[in-house]
């Protein structure tokens, strides 16, 4: 008899890490990859042997409930696998023959999940539109209750509008764009209960010359090489207004990315605790950037003055990836921005009122990034134990110097556990797939690719985040949490009615026993991708004592004592939905 559906996802094939418990950790961590998850597509992305610096960015994956049943789907973005030759010798990148032959089998991938494992969608649910596509997220843009779409791309930017029957459709709207579009983000900047949207934006294809591998301009370790970006000219980013109506305009066009940076991604977070949040790019080889608001309104760049914008030692950095959260408990969010190979990643402590401080080597952070070319970053409890751990997604962008025995093009990806709760010092120890910790074995992160994006979410509604990691010119890796949790989940979600219906930029301050936990609420941090929108609290009391909800604007609520399990919270009616675990 052949095995069942749920036998077969975490088949011999399967990997898992098991880390015993020790000093270093409260239980043993187990992280599984599924074998058979469904998520077939190839994300091609250029050439195999990667000539032009198009073809190293990737493409991201969302994960989003996008029929609202309960059960998270996927969307991954996919781009071509021809190379990018043409598309940088043309004004127009649409122009490129493959996209405009526009074959079957190209284009842009749905997953329906069912709490196990996910079915590809028709293609008449309408995303499988054929272009260079890069990142995607998602946000509720007409407050109608279902999540829409919006996938940037080195071409025509789209975003796809939920028709809530299973199907999107092309809206056009005002943020079409046909540059070089990397991530994006929803963020409701002025508050209006509409969100608005931010896209960050690369490389200027049309401006400048983009010499490729061969033609003796670059080298990377000796190996020939693209080139890029320093040299190249980089791309305006561009903020958007949500008009209300079903539109969007460009906004304070003359005050964003003024210098023009290579941006790759972004997060939106409240770093001065005011109840709006504010915008920060991780920008590649160019100062990162960090967007508050004037008196006014206006969006004011403080990327230098916050301190977050250099390394402790005034270097612009590689910024690939950015995500955010409280890792050291004092109830401020910080910045966990990924560089390129042969420099460290950067943690930034918020010191308070949009204020940061490099604190990378001291929270032994550095020395352990070195080997690795990091892209997508998480800030994820991934045991339970009410803090911050970090995940970060690894890989090369020059398989030549791995063909040449100098370099892993194929890296494996890093696991950093935070000791918060183990020692009372938020510093994290290093997990990888050639951990020696006793108790250790094969594992998911002992996968080895070229990745990319990553995202975390709870894919199968049991209490804890598992990832999905993208892999350029490979499928994705879908990753299953099966460590056991040190504490009880209290997961929350949020319906917004005054601010937007996604409830994004709304704070969740959690008490259980002497531990608070703060949880911002956001589609989009890591790299080119958007995460699972309902917020996973542990409870080492085994209840929540206190709940504080601060909605975007200013509203507060509170909850009295809460047991583990789910929680559905209306803005304007409190709970509306309570389940047990």
């Amino acid at each position: 008899m052949a095995a069942s559906r749920g036998a077969r996802l975490l088949a011999a094939a399967a990997l898992a890490l098991t880390v015993a418990p020790s000093g270093l950790f409260a239980q043993a961590l187990t992280l599984r990859r599924v074998a058979d998850s469904g998520l077939d597509l190839v994300q091609g992305f250029g050439s195999l042997d990667k000539s032009y610096i198009t073809e190293s960015t990737g493409s991201g994956a969302a994960f989003v409930d996008f029929d609202v049943d309960g059960n998270l789907d996927v969307v991954l973005v996919n781009a071509l696998s021809e190379s990018a030759g043409a598309l940088i010798q043309v004004a127009d990148p649409a122009a490129h023959p493959a996209l405009a032959a526009g074959r079957r089998g190209d284009g842009h991938r749905l997953y329906r999940g069912d709490g196990q494992a996910f079915r590809e969608a028709p293609i008449s649910a309408g995303v499988r539109e054929v272009v260079w596509g890069t990142g995607v997220t998602w946000g509720d843009v007409d407050n109608d209750g279902w999540p829409d779409l919006f996938i940037s791309a080195i071409g025509t930017d789209r975003l796809y509008r939920n028709n809530g029957d299973g199907t999107f459709t092309i809206w056009s709207n005002g943020a079409e764009d046909s540059g070089w579009g990397a991530s994006a983000t929803f963020t409701d900047w002025d508050g209006d209960g509409n969100l608005d949207l931010y896209v960050a934006r690369y490389v200027d294809l049309e401006a400048t010359s983009v010499p490729g591998r061969g033609e003796g301009r670059c080298s990377y370790a000796g190996v020939e090489a693209f080139c890029g970006p320093e040299g190249l000219v980089g791309q305006r980013d561009r903020l958007y207004r949500n008009l209300a109506d079903g539109t969007f305009v460009e906004w304070m066009s003359d005050r964003v990315d003024q210098a023009a940076g290579y941006g790759l991604a972004l997060a939106a977070l409240d770093c001065d605790d005011d109840g709006l949040s504010e915008i920060y790019v991780a920008n590649d080889s160019t100062m990162n950037l960090l967007y508050r608001r004037t008196p006014g309104g206006e969006i004011d760049e403080q990327g230098l003055l916050s301190g977050a914008g250099y390394s402790a030692d005034g270097r612009e950095q590689a910024g690939m990836g950015v995500t955010s959260a409280d890792f050291d408990g004092d109830g401020r969010l910080d910045l966990y921005v990924t560089n390129f190979h042969n420099d460290h990643n950067t943690l930034y402590r918020n010191l308070g009122d949009c204020t940061f401080q490099d604190e990378t080597d001291l929270r032994r952070l550095a020395a352990s990034s070195f080997p690795y070319m990091g892209w997508s970053a998480l800030f994820l409890d991934i045991d339970g134990d009410a803090d911050q751990d970090l995940f970060v997604a690894n890989g090369h962008i020059h398989p030549a110097v791995e063909a040449r025995g100098i370099e892993p093009y194929r890296q494996l990806n890093s696991l950093y556990v935070n000791q918060l709760r183990e020692s009372g010092a938020a510093d994290f120890a290093t997990v990888t797939g050639a951990s020696t910790v006793a108790g250790a074995s094969g594992d998911a992160l002992a996968v080895r690719g070229s990745s990319r994006g990553a995202v975390r979410g709870d894919f199968d509604n049991d209490g804890d985040l598992d990832l999905l990691v993208t892999n350029i010119d490979a499928r994705p890796t879908l990753i299953r949490n099966d460590t056991p949790m040190a504490h009880a989940a209290l997961r929350i979600t949020l319906v917004g009615r005054r601010s937007n219906r996604s409830g994004y930029g709304a704070d969740v301050i959690v008490r259980s026993g002497a531990i608070e936990q703060r949880l911002q609420l956001r589609d989009s941090d890591g790299y080119l991708g958007a995460n699972d929108a309902r917020l996973l609290f542990y409870l080492p009391s085994g209840v929540a004592e206190a709940v504080e909800i601060r909605w975007l604007g200013g509203e507060t609520m509170r909850l009295p004592e809460q047991q583990p399990g789910r929680l559905v919270v209306d803005e304007l009616y409190g709970v509306v939905a309570r389940s047990g675990q």
